[in-house]
């Protein structure tokens, strides 16, 4: 179960959702295959030499367990802003071994068979690297925390009450890959286990593309699979403070946007025949979207919320959404953002062939 934060409390943590609950349990078959769908090639946890390092390679491993991909460990050398290259290459060298035994020790404490040798090792600023990493290897899962480095002792209120970090926004910007992100207050159990997950979906095909992802990870945790839809209260103009004619159309339209949400759910859980997964609906209709969500998470219990970063009210040339972005900067609890490059399939849509560049600093297995 997801532990409560007494210090961390969102605003709208005295509302008590009005939550509609369908239950259902799917028999399927559990060694079938996922028809139509790609999967990453590795998870990436990145690595920073921070006590919140190890929560973020335990809830790397978790994702992967259930995705059936190795993780990998990466470590950025940090170079300044103004910096060109190393003014010592002594001192560079050292901090290059000082790398190299972060990660062996890691490795060598570590005999999980998912934890790959391979290590990959990148110079300069954190955030671009990472992003330009990304970017390059964009059949990868990058599994970084929501705070990096020193960035941990910095308060909440230096980044106007976002959760994330210079260095996450920054990545979440600038790079197209799918993202695990780990915030401070996640659990740090020696093994990870998730027994509850949560889904967002608003009726677009870019929301259901994460739902093979998520089925897989249900089914290997044996965990119960959440479809939550927000139904956004409708806004009309009226003519006065009483107008009754408008208060009975918009009572009519919550209704009929009820009635079409409920038929909608069960189509996806009918469409759910990937596992034997515990199948849960959960409509609001009352309230802001992104924050019902994060509300519902937190009511619920939820070990990790999985969305697309883009949904049906995304411009098409922005990289995440508003939904998706308010939620990784304010959770408190795992969240694996699906890019849409990977989650293509479900939209018969063509996925790039990656791009591997040269500006790789180390990466080698021992």
């Amino acid at each position: 179960m997801q532990s409560k934060s007494s210090s961390v409390k969102p605003p709208f943590s005295r509302i008590q959702p009005k939550l509609r609950q369908k239950s259902v349990r799917l028999d399927v078959d559990t060694n079938k295959k996922l028809p139509g769908v790609e999967t990453f090639k590795s998870a990436v946890a990145c690595m920073d030499n921070s006590p919140s390092a190890s929560r973020v390679l335990r809830h790397t491993k978790a994702v992967a367990t259930g995705l059936d991909i190795p993780v990998k460990l990466a470590h950025v050398l940090q170079v300044g802003l103004s910096e060109v290259s190393p003014s010592d290459p002594i001192e560079w060298q050292i901090k290059i071994r000082e790398a190299q035994d972060y990660l062996s020790r890691i490795l060598k404490s570590d005999d999980n068979p998912f934890i790959h040798k391979d290590r990959i090792l990148l110079n300069g600023v954190a955030s671009e690297e990472i992003s330009r990493w990304a970017d390059e290897n964009v059949d990868n899962l990058i599994a970084m925390g929501t705070r990096c480095g020193s960035e941990m002792a910095a308060p909440k209120s230096s980044y106007n009450g976002s959760a994330l970090g210079r260095t996450t926004q920054m990545v979440l910007t600038n790079t197209t890959a799918s993202l695990l992100l780990v915030p401070p207050e996640a659990k740090d159990n020696d093994e990870i286990s998730y027994r509850r997950l949560i889904v967002p979906l608003d009726g677009s095909c870019r929301a259901e593309s994460v739902l093979p992802f998520a089925v897989r990870i249900a089914r290997k945790h044996g965990a119960e699979l959440l479809l939550v839809h927000v139904i956004p209260k409708p806004e009309i103009m009226v003519s006065g403070l009483h107008d009754a004619e408008a208060n009975e159309f918009t009572m009519k339209l919550e209704n009929y946007n009820e009635q079409n949400a409920r038929a909608y759910l069960d189509r996806m859980q009918r469409r759910l025949a990937s596992g034997e997964i515990a199948v849960r609906a959960i409509i609001e209709n009352e309230g802001d979207v992104r924050e019902h969500m994060l509300l519902i998470a937190d009511y619920q219990q939820a070990d990790l919320i999985i969305m697309s970063a883009r949904g049906k009210g995304a411009v098409h040339d922005m990289s995440c959404g508003n939904v998706a972005r308010h939620i990784a900067a304010h959770t408190r609890i795992p969240l694996l953002l699906i890019r849409q490059k990977v989650s293509q399939p479900v939209d018969h849509l063509k996925l790039a062939t990656p791009q591997y560049g040269p500006r790789i600093f180390w990466e080698s297995a021992h």
